[in-house]
Formats: structure tokens, sequence, C-alpha cells
């Protein structure tokens, strides 16, 4: 009789153990369920807000690198205009220095030794408009009409007397226009260095244009890319939950074993 006593406060304890271990496992797995459901919403959400961020600050780069495209864009083009313009600048300005060379010659150089040359023929062309003026007064009486307020002679000597000061005027110019070609041929160098820097710097605009678009794309396509982790995400966090639900679900029906054992040692029968 003790002997069953025994066996049976034995089978009482063992089925208490059993419960424990199916109750604990129960209340296990609605802990592991809530707790993993929780991780993963809030780790989902961590990271959708992060997303949320990066696709802000994606989008704001975007906008600020078009801007700044569009931004080199205009100026490229307004060097378009503005290197050519300069680029015939500088070759007018060299073309009005040769002009101004040349003009200098023939006003301080030619023009003076032609002067110089009817200078010197003056004085015999003074003495024949003389003598041409005595022969013309002496036909005056028998008939020719020739009584000049200012004689022929005279005449002469005047346009002596204004030619004689312009050839050494004329050569006077020579510094001034010297130094007005070499203002023209400093102004086509400085000129043509300066259209060169701007091709330079519209090369460089260029590139940089040309760097900012490959910006803009590679932001866009950044956009696109952070758009699609988002949309995925929403459907990958409820898969996880359904995933942790399912294993919850596995676990606690597992402790049906513990349970059901626990209840055939209750009842009085045997533990296969």
């Amino acid at each position: 009789m003790n002997g069953f006593s025994a066996l049976a406060e034995d089978d009482s304890r063992l089925a208490r153990l059993f419960v424990i271990i199916g109750v604990g496992g129960l209340v296990a797995a609605v802990a592991a369920a809530v707790l993993g459901i929780a991780i993963v919403l809030t780790v989902s959400n961590s990271m959708d807000r992060s997303l949320e961020v990066t696709a802000d600050a994606v989008t704001a780069a975007d906008e600020t690198v078009a801007l700044a495209a569009d931004t080199i864009g205009i100026v490229s083009e307004s060097f378009d205009t503005l290197v050519p313009s300069a680029a015939v600048a500088a070759t007018a300005f060299d073309d009005a220095a040769t002009v101004i060379g040349d003009t200098t010659t023939v006003v301080t150089v030619d023009v003076p030794d032609a002067l110089d040359a009817v200078l010197d023929a003056m004085p015999a062309i003074e003495s024949a408009a003389a003598v041409t003026d005595g022969a013309l007064r002496v036909l005056s009486f028998v008939g020719v009409d020739y009584d000049p307020e200012i004689p022929f002679e005279d005449a002469v000597a005047e346009l002596e007397t204004a030619i004689a000061p312009l050839p050494d005027q004329l050569r006077a110019q020579a510094a001034p226009l010297d130094a007005l070609a070499g203002d023209f041929e400093d102004f086509g160098a400085a000129t043509a260095e300066i259209s060169g820097d701007l091709v330079a710097l519209q090369l460089q605009l260029d590139e940089a244009e040309g760097l900012l678009d490959s910006y803009a794309s590679t932001a866009e396509e950044a956009t696109t890319v952070v758009a699609d982790i988002r949309s995925d995400l929403g459907w990958q966090r409820w898969l996880m939950v359904v995933v942790v639900l399912l294993v919850a679900i596995g676990f606690a029906a597992i402790q049906v074993v513990p349970l059901s054992l626990a209840e055939r040692l209750r009842s009085g029968g045997r533990v296969p």
C-alpha cells in the first residue's frame, strides 16, 4: 500500500513538473512573440525613419546639384557669346594697331618727305611764278585781262609760308601715334590673354556642368533605390512579424506534450 502511495505521489510531482514546463513554455512563447514583434516593428520603424531622412537628404542634394548645374549652364551659355567677342576684340585691337602704325608711317614720314620736296621746289616755282606774273602784266597792256588781287608770285610765297611748318608738325605726331599704336597692341595682347583665359574657364565650366549632371543622375538613382528599399521594407516587416508568430505558435504547440502528460498522470494513466 505504501508502495502505491509513493508511486502516486511521484506521479503527482511529475505531473506538476510537466504542467510547469508546459505553462512556462506557453508563457515563454507569448513573451517571445510579443518581444519579437516589438523588436521587428521597432527596428523596421527605425530603418524607415533613417531611410526617410536619407531620402530627404538625397532629394535636397539632388535639387542643389540641379540648381548648380542650371546656373553653370547659364554662365556657360553666356561664355559662348563672350569668348568669340573677346577673340574678335583682340583681333580688332591688333588690326587697329597695324592701321595706326601704317598711318603713322604715312603721316609722319611719307607726307613730310613729300612736303619737303615741295618746299625744296618752291624757290624755282616762285621764280617761275614771278616771271609768269610779269609776263601776264605786260600782256595786260595788249588786251589780256590780268589784274589779280594777289600776284601769282605772292600767292606761291604764301603757299610756301603755309606749308613750311607742316613737315615738322607732322613729324612731331610720330611719338603720340606710336604710343597710340603701342597702346592698341597692348590692348590686343591683353584681350587675347583674357580670351585665352575665358576659353580655359569655359572648358572648366563645361567639365563642371558634366560632372554636376553626373551627380544629379546618381542622386536621382539613389532616390529611386531608397524609395524601393522603403517599399520592400514595408512587406518585409510584416513577413518578419508572421515568422515570429509562426515560431511562437509552433513553440506553444509543443507545450501540448508536457501538458498532456501531466493530465494523464493526474488521471492515473501511465506515461508511455
